[in-house]
């Protein structure tokens, strides 16, 4: 059930309804609309997370006892077992194969297709669930109170699909206090806007660019220098707007319900520098890396070689969970070597005693232009079909080999251009927002500003009528 769809808007009304009319029974509402949310998708795929939730459940009763340690080893095992087998099966299988060098037969299995259909938000609950298996252990937070409350803790339809990744020590209590929130109308106004600004980015920018970076990806064996950076750019705003869409939506959807979902962007392309970017991109992804991955590989704790290789190494993982394939694990590693290598840098302009250079302004926007750029080399490997592919754009981008402009690739670069504009006003949207929406309220009445809203609401709906929706990306995730 796509959140840029009819249906899905339906639903949303429906919970909404109910969750207010009947304060008493909200928990309840979630859990049922939770369920009904992934049946949807696939009654199967429904009862596989249900049971994985159920088994995580029963087992974090044991956490924090004598047999903690192996209660906290058969709970993770649940929960990788679960997500390797369906989306990292195929791809060991595969690349089992190609060491070998033969082909291993599937006839007579369910899988002699060589594919395996990814539930749902299968990576997010997954985090989720390792995160709170940990906590639990470690004693930072306590098991859910009953099964009832940690399904809904972890299903809930507002975020599981594409995150934000929830802590239990966060929203754990939010679900407690479930029946004490009120009805607050700038809260829902609030949500709404949300949900609005998500629409308007999925439908009037992702939609319109999507056509192009599947084009030129399409044939990006045959793409020279200028289209390999039309591509690039292209795809790097539209995985932007796509995933901040979701996300803002998720948001949204929370605030309606008087619970707070974290924020999972800050406008990332204005980052200088990879541990800024990481800040401001895919947030709570960036938090789980760092406190279940890096933290407990040492993190900035040992040698400078090690932390090197921690940042490395925890970077190349974040890619593995992006998808089963090596271009993503070599992005992930592409990362994490501009991370290590960022570090040494500060350290060299630290022994200079050049530090204060990084706070000239001019050093900084020079900075964002180059990191920006670099960002964009990443999305290549992200994007592309295969690495033959990936290889050869790279190669098109650095050397410009067949430099080339033609009308078309002219009139989307500056597209590109007027996106980055854009995402230099929604950084000063959020900076400024409190400013500018009290000025919006004090200088247009309130009829002129309903009828603004008005059009907006009815335009959205009509494309979202007359249209297929599309999916959000992360949804392969």
């Amino acid at each position: 059930m796509l959140f840029n769809s009819p249906t899905f808007l339906l639903f949303l009304l429906a919970v909404f309804a109910l969750y207010y009319f009947f304060p008493r029974w909200r928990m309840l509402v979630l859990a049922v609309a939770n369920a009904a949310f992934y049946a949807y998708a696939g009654v199967g795929y429904f009862v596989l997370f249900f049971c994985v939730v159920a088994s995580v459940y029963g087992i974090s009763k044991f956490l924090g006892g004598s047999r903690s340690k192996l209660a906290l080893t058969a709970g993770l095992i649940v929960v990788l077992a679960n997500l390797v087998f369906f989306k990292y099966s195929m791809f060991l299988l595969g690349s089992v194969e190609q060491l070998l060098g033969f082909t291993i037969s599937l006839q007579g299995t369910p899988f002699v297709d060589r594919e395996i259909a990814l539930p749902i938000g299968i990576s997010f609950y997954s985090f989720q669930l390792i995160a709170y298996l940990v906590d639990v252990h470690k004693g930072k937070l306590k098991p859910s109170r009953s099964l009832f409350e940690f399904w809904v803790f972890i299903s809930l339809f507002a975020h599981s699909a594409a995150g934000p990744i929830l802590r239990g020590g966060d929203f754990l209590p939010q679900l407690r206090n479930i029946v004490a929130i009120k009805f607050r109308t700038p809260r829902v106004k609030l949500g709404l806007a949300f949900i609005l600004l998500g629409l308007v980015k999925k439908v009037f920018i992702v939609e319109k660019i999507a056509p192009y970076v599947n084009e030129y990806f399409g044939v990006a064996a045959t793409l020279n220098g200028v289209e390999s950076w039309v591509a690039s750019y292209l795809f790097a705003f539209q995985i932007y707007f796509d995933f901040s869409a979701y996300s803002e939506m998720a948001v949204g959807i929370g605030l309606l319900l008087g619970l707070r979902l974290d924020l999972n962007f800050k406008t990332p392309y204005l980052s200088s520098n990879p541990a800024e970017f990481w800040r401001r991109w895919h947030i709570t992804l960036s938090q789980w890396i760092r406190d279940y991955i890096f933290i407990p590989l040492g993190g900035s704790r040992v040698k400078n070689w090690r932390i090197y290789v921690n940042l490395i190494a925890a970077m190349t993982i974040s890619g593995l969970w992006h998808g089963a394939a090596w271009t993503f694990i070599i992005w992930g590693f592409y990362h994490g070597v501009l991370s290590a290598a960022h570090r040494m840098y500060g350290k060299g302009l630290k022994k200079m005693g050049w530090t204060k250079l990084q706070g000239n302004w001019l050093y900084k926007v020079f900075a964002i232009a180059v990191f920006f750029h670099l960002t964009v080399i990443g999305w290549v490997f992200f994007r592309a079909n295969s690495w033959g592919d990936a290889v050869h754009m790279i190669k098109q981008m650095t050397l410009l080999g067949g430099v080339s402009f033609t009308k078309e690739t002219m009139l989307l670069l500056a597209i590109s251009a007027g996106l980055y504009l854009l995402h230099i006003v929604e950084f000063l949207a959020v900076k400024y927002f409190k400013r500018w929406s009290l000025g919006w309220e004090a200088a247009v009445p309130s009829l002129i500003r309903g009828a603004v809203y008005a059009a907006i609401a009815i335009v959205l709906l009509m494309l979202l009528m007359n249209g297929e929706a599309s999916s959000f990306i992360y949804f392969a995730f």
